[in-house]
Formats: structure tokens, C-alpha cells, sequence
């Protein structure tokens, strides 16, 4: 059964909108670049974002990793040459890769240049997969199971429609991995929260580089770029069903710009505490004294519009038993509730 599915202003009016998997017969896809920020994670790069764009069926001629132009002190060789050699050993050398800058946000920065205008896919360099939320109906169970095969592509397109129909700038997954805590309704929100960087999209504004976060703030850019865009108007959506299965500061990256676990929540809490002054309509500084060093203390102002529930699908094809088959299920991310 083929679907002309598409999203209208008059959904949002009315609230609800197509299923993403009613987008998977779609032919004329919308064009996107994809951008992938990365320092010293060369092998994981090839093994678990660009082999997921790949299972997915997603070009990787879209894909542009930027890196930065530095030798570590851990490896003789400099970046560039260690993410060629990967590229190599994997073949995927139609990956383009791209000179960054020392710092997310000047990382970020590069990549909106190179993309110029249109629609930009952000993903972080150790994404394995995209895992939906499920609950199962005779245990209750709520589970967190990949996103089937051949089912990203139609996501980025639903995702697109969605900012055009909406006038929405922006979107992402949820940045929460408990399953016993993401919405279980197929929500996507239309209030004020964190975009996940780990995978999101928007149409580039043409004022982007007045959005741009601040110099040295790259350790909390999600939380300054969700709230820089919108202090400017810009609004987004979020698909509070799904999130990107990811490594949280795992070797690599970020990591390996700061000594230790508290010396990086320290430039955290300073580059916090200057966002929340700058931004004090939407974003606080706030001790959260029960937490771990990886969680930033902070808590966006509560605002924005009602959500939008996404549909059950209508167009057939795999449902929910393929879904969820035994070997499909992260047993590592099965939660009880």
C-alpha cells in the first residue's frame, strides 16, 4: 500500500499528525547535508554513526565530519590522517572529510559554513543507534528497541515537513535514554527543552552565526544553541518517543580537552552560569547537589505550546510484533517500571 502521506498547518491546529513510518514510501525525499563534529574517536566514528547512516540506507556522500586540526599527544600521527586511515579500512572514503576547529562551537560554526543554507542533520560521532520506545501490552514492560531498519530516512523527511507546516526551526530525539520515563504517546513537544546534538536537524536560519555559541562554551552548546535560537523566535520540536543510543562522554571528544570529571564540571558551571545570565527569561543556573558530575546543573523556564501526538501508523507493513522481536530488543536499555 503506497502513502501520499504529508503534514499540513491544519494538523497542528488540530493537533496530530502522521506517523514518521508513513513516510517510508516517499520517493522525492527532501536534500539535507549531514554534519559530525569529532576529535579523536576515528574508529568509533566508522563503527557506530557512519555504519548506522549506512544499515539505514543513507547516502554517505551527504556526510561531512569536521575535524580538528591538531595532534594529540597520545598519537604521533595528526587527526586527519588517523580518520583517513579509518575511512580506508572501512570503505567509506565518500565521507567527506572537512577541516573544524579546536572547540564544539567552533566546530559547529565550520559545519553551518560548509552547509551554508538549508536543511543540516547533526549527529555526534558515537551514535549506534536510534532507539523507540515500546511498552509492551500483556507485561507492561517498557522497553527502548532500535528503530527499524530503513526507517531513518522517512524520519528525517517527517521531521522536515514538520518544520515547514509549523514554522519550526529546528528538531531532535529526546536527550533521556529512560524508557520508564519518555512519553509513551507518541509525543512531540512544542515546549522550550534541550536539542539532543547527538541527533537533530533544523532548517539553517540566514542570521545563524547571530545564534552561534559563545567562544569556550562548547561543553554545554546544546543547552546555549537550544536557548540562543529561542530567545530569537526560532521554535522547535522534539520527538519525545525516541532517542539516539550513545556513549555519554565516553574517550574522546570533549573529554579529552579537560583533566578530570571536576575540572570539567567546573568550565561547565562557569559557561552555565554566564548562559543563565545571559538568557534569564529562559534558562536557570540551578546546584543540583544529589547529582553526578555528569549531570549540568540547570533547568530551562517552563514554556511553549501544547504537544503534538503523532499517529498510529496507517500504510502497513512491519508492526509492532517485528518491532520488538526478541533479537531486536538492547537488553541493556530494557527498563522495568
Amino acid at each position: 500500500m503506497v502513502s501520499n502521506a504529508t503534514i499540513c498547518s491544519m494538523d497542528l491546529h488540530v493537533g496530530e499528525v502522521v506517523n514518521y513510518m508513513d513516510y517510508l514510501e516517499h520517493t522525492n525525499r527532501p536534500n539535507f547535508k549531514i554534519v559530525i563534529p569529532s576529535l579523536n574517536r576515528p574508529e568509533e566514528l566508522c563503527l557506530t554513526t557512519l555504519a548506522l547512516l549506512r544499515s539505514h540506507g543513507i547516502s554517505l556522500s551527504s556526510v561531512g565530519v569536521f575535524i580538528t586540526p591538531i595532534v594529540l599527544e597520545e598519537h604521533d600521527a595528526p587527526e586527519w590522517s588517523r580518520y583517513l586511515a579509518a575511512l580506508r579500512k572501512h570503505n567509506m572514503l565518500e565521507v567527506q572529510l572537512l577541516p573544524g576547529a579546536k572547540g564544539l562551537e567552533q566546530q559547529m560554526r565550520m559545519a553551518m559554513e560548509w552547509v551554508g543554507e538549508g536543511y543540516m542533520i547533526t549527529m555526534s560521532d558515537t551514535v549506534s543507534d536510534i532507539l523507540v520506545r515500546h511498552e509492551r501490552r500483556r507485561s507492561g514492560r517498557q522497553v527502548l528497541a532500535p528503530m527499524i531498519k530503513g526507517c531513518l530516512l522517512p524520519l528525517i523527511h517527517h521531521a522536515h515537513d514538520l518544520m515547514i507546516a509549523g514554522a519550526f526551526t529546528a528538531w531532535s530525539v529526546n536527550p533521556m535514554h529512560n524508557a520508564g520515563r519518555m512519553n509513551s504517546k507518541n509525543l512531540i513537544s512544542r515546549k522550550l527543552g534541550l536539542l539532543d546534538g547527538n541527533f537533530s536537524g533544523m532548517l539553517l536560519p540566514p542570521n545563524w552565526n547571530e545564534c552561534c555559541v559563545a567562544k569556550d562554551h562548547g561543553l554545554i552548546y546544546d543547552v546555549e544553541w537550544s536557548a540562543s535560537l529561542w530567545s530569537r523566535g526560532y521554535r522547535f520540536v522534539r520527538y519525545m518517543n525516541m532517542c539516539a543510543n550513545h556513549t555519554y562522554r565516553r574517550i574522546g571528544g570533549q573529554q579529552s580537552v579537560t583533566k578530570n570529571p571536576n575540572a570539567r564540571r567546573a568550565l561547565e558551571d562557569a559557561a552555565l552560569k554566564k548562559a543563565a545570565a545571559k538568557f534569564p527569561k529562559l534558562l536557570m543556573w540551578k546546584v543540583k547537589n544529589k547529582a553526578s558530575l555528569k549531570t549540568m546543573q540547570y533547568r530551562f523556564r517552563p514554556m511553549g505550546l501544547k504537544p503534538l501526538r503523532m499517529m498510529s501508523r496507517t500504510s502497513g507493513g512491519a508492526g509492532p510484533k517485528e518491532m520488538l522481536a526478541g533479537s531486536a530488543l538492547i537488553k541493556d536499555t530494557l527498563v522495568k517500571t
